[in-house]
This record gives C-alpha cells, sequence and structure tokens, in this order.
C-alpha cells in the first residue's frame, strides 16, 4: 500500500443536506480539507481537496453529528506517493449519525482483452 499523498473529492448531495463542516478520517485522526469550493446542502456539490501524507488504513468522510445526509453520488481522485493517480466513482447512499462514509478504493486491477 503506498503513502497517499493527497485525494481530491467532488461530492454531491441528494435532498437531506448534511449540517456542519465537512471533515475526513484518516486512520482514526479527523482533519480539515483544504480548497473547498461548495457546500453540502440539498443538491450542492462540494469539492476539496485532502492532504493526509500516510498510509490509508482507513479513510472516512465525517457523517452528520445528528439526522441523515443523502449523498447522490460521489467521485475520489487519489494521489498516491510514487504513483500515476487513479479515480473512483461512487453511487447513492444514505449516511446517519452512528456512521461514517467509507472513501478509501485501493487501485483497480488493470483490465487487459484476451
Amino acid at each position: 500500500m503506498p503513502r497517499l499523498d493527497t485525494f481530491d473529492i467532488k461530492l454531491t448531495t441528494g435532498d437531506t443536506p448534511l449540517q456542519g463542516p465537512l471533515k475526513f478520517i484518516i486512520n482514526g485522526f479527523p482533519l480539515e480539507f483544504e480548497n473547498v469550493s461548495g457546500g453540502t446542502g440539498a443538491g450542492e456539490t462540494f469539492e476539496a481537496t485532502g492532504a493526509p501524507g500516510s498510509f490509508p488504513h482507513s479513510l472516512l468522510v465525517h457523517g452528520p453529528e445528528e439526522g441523515d445526509w443523502e449523498v447522490k453520488e460521489f467521485s475520489v481522485t487519489y494521489h498516491p506517493a510514487g504513483e500515476e493517480p487513479y479515480s473512483i466513482r461512487f453511487g447513492a447512499v444514505t449516511v446517519d449519525s452512528a456512521s461514517d462514509l467509507n472513501i478509501w478504493s485501493d487501485r483497480p486491477l488493470p483490465v487487459m482483452n484476451v
């Protein structure tokens, strides 16, 4: 597993917005996003960069303090140290106050025609 220098996230909220600021958690440590644009209100799109500079045993977006948060879709572009970036698209999910959103995904295996 390579060290994750940075990652870029683009997340669109559905009808149920997130109350409060969005943070990410790497290996149990909460951190602030950088270069933030947009928001997490109903129908809004949030874009930001996370700079963990660490080996990601877990990478989460912190869920709401109370209630639910509807995520319509999101994508993450990972920038591992010494490797080419890669992107993953995720589908819709509802996150509640008892959970966080797992955004870590290993690099997909290469696809070959045989």
